[in-house]
């Protein structure tokens, strides 16, 4: 179940071109309704750390600026391959989610895509992330991979939703794993939760569980 129907999510703009800037827009609303929220309503967005994991394992920070649209940087690679682009967002305020069944929560968010650079093989990207999706292809099929603190997480619903706001559900078998059969070209996102209930304090404030929500961009041609 994943409990907020709102959410973020990342989207690249760039030529797949060594020494050529791609563009990383950070987006909020609700994907599978065409819902892309504006103005004000972005603000806390800026909560949300960008960073690039390039083919070597370095790491870079993305400077973010909002716009009325969406939050948007821009990293330039250097060689050819698989670059991870990830978001954590782990200093949000506790929340009152009793609407969402949630109780008093503290809510950690993660959004991840990945960016091809050359003619390189799409090599499975390495999850850096405590809850994290990555993606593989398997022939005509994609493979999704749910992980919880680099272990794979079993028995947990994942959210696929394609370009033309069609949503599946999938839960993942015993290898954190599902798979699905595209329909078509373009933007897919895949959208996991896991809800951690033991209680805690988080900056002065009492919570009864840690919700954890991870985004994953994907993109099929």
């Amino acid at each position: 179940m994943l409990s907020v129907a709102h959410g973020y999510w990342l989207e690249t703009k760039g030529s797949g071109k060594v020494n050529e800037p791609v563009k990383i827009l950070l987006f909020y609303g609700e994907y599978a309704s065409e819902i892309r929220e504006k103005g004000n309503k972005l603000d806390k967005m800026a909560d949300i750390m960008v960073s690039v994991i390039d083919v070597s394992g370095n790491k870079t920070a993305i400077k973010m600026t909002q716009t009325d649209t969406h939050w948007e940087g821009f990293y330039t690679p250097t060689q050819e391959g698989n670059y991870q682009i990830l978001g954590i967002n782990d200093t949000r305020e506790v929340q009152d989610w009793h609407k969402h069944k949630l109780g008093i929560t503290r809510p950690v968010q993660f959004v991840r895509t990945n960016y091809v650079v050359g003619n390189s093989p799409q090599s499975t990207p390495k999850t850096f992330q405590f809850l994290d999706i990555v993606a593989s292809k398997q022939g005509e099929f994609i493979a999704l991979t749910a992980y919880k603190n680099n272990v794979p997480l079993d028995s947990t619903k994942i959210i696929i939703i394609n370009p033309q706001s069609w949503e599946k559900i999938k839960t993942t078998n015993e290898r954190g794993r599902v798979t699905f059969l595209p329909t078509g070209k373009g933007m897919y996102l895949a959208e996991i939760e896991w809800i951690d209930k033991t209680p805690g304090n988080f900056k002065g404030k009492d919570y009864e569980t840690i919700r954890y929500k991870s985004e994953t961009t994907l993109i099929v041609d």
